[in-house]
């Protein structure tokens, strides 16, 4: 009887331990699911960061690493990692995060400490920067225990060329996204723009009069840049352009 008695204790523990004990949202609160994949078409930091919560549904508390499995067209040295009190400026396949130790989460506490921000355009436009991290619970050896969470953050360049975060999609219009010296724009409502290069800085900012505008970008180098959109109403707008 003990020994069927014991047997039933450890299948019990065993069942416990195996299911997740966590979930994962947004900073917002929005739930995500296992597997979810959550892409972004910019490398500006206020549109492509992105901020989680992990919140413990056990009846104890838990220790809790995040993993980079695979990265697709990236060699992660511009994709930034947070978890606990530390961050990574770097990523490669296999990191663990943070890099010793973990993080413990009290029972019914969130953490709100990992964050995530890619500024890496990648090898190819035409192909999405992927990176795939695994969310999981380590018991006291240090090994997974559990069912892990698994996600990927996607920045794909082939979206949309146009972005918009409000309700006017109109706002201002590049009438050519490839120019030598000036970016010609039909501004419909005055707005502020900042205009930001590859590793994300900011490298010319100003606002727009109602009407057809002109920026001089003459003094940038050749490439690929940014340019972000501010209404007066608030609503916010990317366009990709390319200076010669």
């Amino acid at each position: 009887m003990k020994k069927i008695l014991l047997s039933v204790i450890v299948i019990l523990v065993f069942s416990v331990s195996s299911e997740a004990q966590f979930t994962v949202s947004k900073a917002d609160g929005t739930p995500l699911t296992n597997g979810q994949i959550l892409t972004f078409n910019s490398i500006v930091y206020a549109q492509s960061s992105l901020a989680l919560k992990i919140t413990n549904t056990a009846p104890n508390s838990i220790n809790m690493r995040i993993t980079c499995q695979s990265m697709t067209n990236t060699n992660g040295q511009l994709m930034e990692v947070c978890f606990g009190p530390d961050c990574y400026g770097t990523t490669a396949v296999g990191d663990v995060f943070p890099s010793s130790g973990s993080v413990n989460i009290l029972t019914g506490v969130v953490d709100n400490s990992c964050h995530m921000f890619n500024s890496d355009l990648g090898i190819s436009t035409s192909v999405p920067v992927d990176y795939v991290f695994k969310i999981y619970q380590i018991g006291d050896l240090g090994s997974q225990i559990g069912t892990p969470f698994i996600f990927t953050y996607r920045y794909d360049a082939t979206l949309s060329n146009t972005i918009v975060v409000g309700q006017n999609s109109k706002s201002v219009i590049l009438k050519s996204t490839s120019v030598n010296n000036n970016l010609d724009l039909e501004v419909n409502s005055k707005s502020d723009f900042s205009i930001y290069d590859l590793s994300g800085r900011l490298v010319l900012e100003n606002n727009l009069d109602y009407g057809t505008q002109t920026i001089d970008v003459s003094k940038l180098t050749p490439g690929l840049y940014l340019i972000n959109f501010v209404n007066e109403n608030g609503d916010t707008s990317s366009d990709k352009f390319i200076k010669k």
